[in-house]
């Protein structure tokens, strides 16, 4: 807000579990633009279309909150489009879902098809914990099908994306993650192959860089930068003229 104030431009905080729009009557005054802040959902997603075909323009664009917000479609394009990704596979109930995940091999991880925040991702270490934490999921959350995905062994990348260029990354250093603003060649490059696939917007991109090269776990509309703020990148500010490039090809705010 501070950034978009900087840049004479009105912005304020909008709660989207106070917000609801008629299907068929008028909908009534709307922000210009709308900046997406929340982790991407279907929910999501449908909001901002909605906002979309009412005249708002929406950061992320709805194509891009829905690919963020489906995981097995994400995964799917990736691979179609030659990025590498770890060893994913789809399984429909708890029964296949224990074989897949001896076929995906320890340690991996178990995420629901669709983000949901009610339904974190968990990690198994070993055939035991996948048994009883799908157990536990098929049980008490009803989940029918899950997504299994094997943990890559290397250093983690969080890359930041603006329109389409890479701005920051947090990546890992002896002392944990930390801020920085040189990424590998090779970490840029599979990142960019993601933008292509993504469109411009506003997220993070993440990424282990491997023994073989660089993998793509997965991509996540951008919730948190502070620790990147704070240590000298304008990420907001980036996000600012991004977002007001999108209103009348940047001529007004």
């Amino acid at each position: 807000m501070q950034a978009f104030a900087e840049r004479a431009c009105e912005s304020a905080l909008l709660d989207a579990a106070a917000m609801s729009m008629s299907l068929t009557g008028e909908p009534g005054a709307l922000p210009t633009v709308v900046l997406d802040r929340d982790v991407a959902t279907g929910e999501r997603a449908v909001l901002g279309a909605l906002l979309a075909a009412s005249g708002s323009v929406v950061v992320n664009r709805t194509a891009t909150t829905r690919m963020l917000a489906d995981r097995l479609a994400l995964v799917r394009h990736l691979v179609i489009a030659g990025v590498p990704v770890p060893e994913t596979v789809v399984a429909f109930g708890e029964g296949s879902a224990i074989g897949a995940a001896r076929q995906v091999g320890y340690p991996l991880r178990i995420m629901a098809p669709v983000v949901t925040p009610s339904l974190p991702d968990a990690l198994a270490g070993d055939a035991d914990s996948a048994e009883a934490i799908l157990e536990h999921r098929a049980t008490l959350a009803h989940e029918t099908s899950v997504l299994l995905q094997s943990v890559p062994e290397g250093q983690c990348w969080r890359v930041v994306v603006v329109g389409d260029a890479i701005v920051a990354a947090t990546g890992e250093t002896a002392d944990g993650p930390a801020p920085t603003g040189d990424v590998p060649d090779e970490i840029a490059a599979v990142v960019e192959r993601v933008v292509s696939r993504l469109g411009t917007g506003v997220y993070a991109v993440h990424v282990v860089e491997t023994n073989g090269g660089p993998v793509v776990t997965g991509a996540s509309n951008l919730v948190e930068f502070r620790a990147l703020q704070q240590a000298g990148y304008d990420i907001a500010g980036r996000i600012a003229d991004f977002t007001i490039t999108q209103i009348d090809g940047g001529a007004s705010a």
